[in-house]
This record gives C-alpha cells, structure tokens and sequence, in this order.
C-alpha cells in the first residue's frame, strides 16, 4: 500500500498530462474548420494525445496500480475543470421557456 505523500506525484502528473490531453483536443478542434484534411488533422492529433497520456501513465505507474489509479483521478480532474471553464456559458434556460430536464 502506497502512502498518501507518494501518491501525490502521479496525481499531481496525471493532472499535467490531462492538461496536455485536453489541450491539445481544444486546440485541434479550434483548428478543424480551417483546414483542408480534417481526418488528417483528427488522426494525427488523436495518435499523439494517445500515445502521450498513454505512455505518461505507463511511465507514472511504476508497477503499482494505485500510482496508476492517482494518475487517472488527476488526469479526470483536469477534464471535469476544463469543461466547467470551456463550456456553454448559457446553460441556464431562458426565462418562461420550460426545460425538458425539470
């Protein structure tokens, strides 16, 4: 069983390749109504994000599960914060037009 003091560096990294993951999808798709390939775009955006959230995880792990289990929750975490700070910032309804969510 890991300590909480070690499992603060695979946190504290999962949430910097989750910064990098999300990042880079925000950036790719900012950029896909202007180019001319947007599977090219996609593919190559979504390999590299891949293989580097995926490879960062192999490198965090380290063997031990929890390490890895760390890395995952700092990494959603970033996801949760991007998409409250990048979303639709009219989420609310209008006045006097009811929601199909009540």
């Amino acid at each position: 069983m890991e300590s909480v003091s070690t499992l603060l560096v695979p946190l504290i990294a999962g949430a910097l390749l989750g910064l990098l993951y999300f990042a880079g999808l925000w950036q790719t798709l900012q950029r896909l109504p202007g180019t001319l390939h947007p599977w090219r775009l996609m593919a190559a955006s979504y390999t590299l994000r891949l293989a580097a959230a995926l490879g960062g995880f192999y490198f965090l792990m380290d063997g031990a599960w929890e390490r890895l289990v760390a890395a995952v929750i700092g990494f959603f975490a970033v996801r949760a914060a991007m998409i409250r700070g990048l979303g639709p910032k009219d989420a609310l309804p209008a006045k006097g037009i009811p929601s199909w969510k009540s």
